[in-house]
């Protein structure tokens, strides 16, 4: 339900309906009408939307910090942020609720940046990622809620073109409409993956050609913790490229490292 949420508020964006940085009522509305529709369910109202959003701006203003950690790398084309296997077992060591976001892709960045960008902002009371969309919620809107609009008013936003209410809340109901803006943002994150993927497949990675033969060569260590490591290297380009230019002591230095640390026992 999170996933058809960020895509639906992502359409919304793309699609250039909303304007300026925030969201207003009727998106929220509008998201949670088809969810409704698309979940078979009656009990989804704007302000569940609302909260929910609010987690995830948080995630992307931890996801902002971590990205400015000292020796912290960003891998554009996998949405990760890379750090080398010591300051990533220390880091984590102290901070464990930074794990998710760390050395692996992070799962609805793109979402995430288009839908909060520059006007990322935490809440209070927001709800969990995990937590039940239609859970008992705190309406943080609250003071806004409670300045009464008079109908004029209505009318008023209507003909400025702030609201836009009536016609484009029309169409959100419609499933098929929720189900094409879907489509189109599937099609576009597929393309983008597609063209990803390609690059990796058909470009040779420089830092890893070669570079099997010259560490199974390094005295000292089984075979099978070489492998192991390798198979770091190959998931951390950055990492391998600076391990190709040591000499044999301090490359076994690294790798000495990095068994201790991810084979405890085998001190033993």
């Amino acid at each position: 339900m999170s996933s058809y949420m960020l895509a639906n508020l992502c359409a919304v964006v793309t699609g250039g309906h909303r304007t300026g940085t925030a969201f207003k009522n009727v998106h929220w509305n509008a998201c949670a009408m088809a969810m409704n529709e698309h979940f078979n369910r009656t009990d989804l109202i704007g302000t569940h939307i609302t909260n929910h959003t609010r987690t995830w701006k948080r995630k992307y203003k931890q996801i902002v910090h971590l990205k400015s950690l000292s020796g912290a790398l960003w891998d554009e084309d996998n949405s990760m942020i890379v750090l080398d296997h010591e300051h990533y077992t220390n880091h984590i060591k102290d901070h464990k609720e930074d794990e998710p976001f760390l050395n692996k892709p992070i799962k609805h960045y793109e979402e995430m940046t288009i839908i909060i960008g520059a006007s990322m902002a935490t809440g209070q009371y927001a709800k969990g990622s995990s937590d039940s969309l239609a859970a008992d919620v705190i309406d943080l809107e609250e003071k806004k809620a409670n300045k009464a609009t008079a109908p004029h008013e209505e009318v008023a936003q209507s003909h400025n073109g702030d609201e836009s209410a009536a016609p484009k809340f029309k169409k959100a109901k419609t499933s098929s409409c929720a189900e094409e803006r879907m489509y189109a943002t599937i099609m576009a994150s597929s393309e983008r993956l597609a063209v990803a993927i390609e690059k990796l497949v058909s470009s040779a990675n420089p830092a890893i050609d070669g570079l099997w033969e010259e560490i199974k060569e390094l005295l000292g260590f089984d075979l099978d913790c070489l492998a192991h490591y390798y198979a770091y290297l190959v998931d951390n380009p950055r990492v391998a490229t600076a391990f190709k230019i040591l000499g044999d002591v301090q490359r076994k230095v690294w790798v000495s490292r990095y068994v201790k640390s991810t084979f405890p026992e085998a001190e033993a």
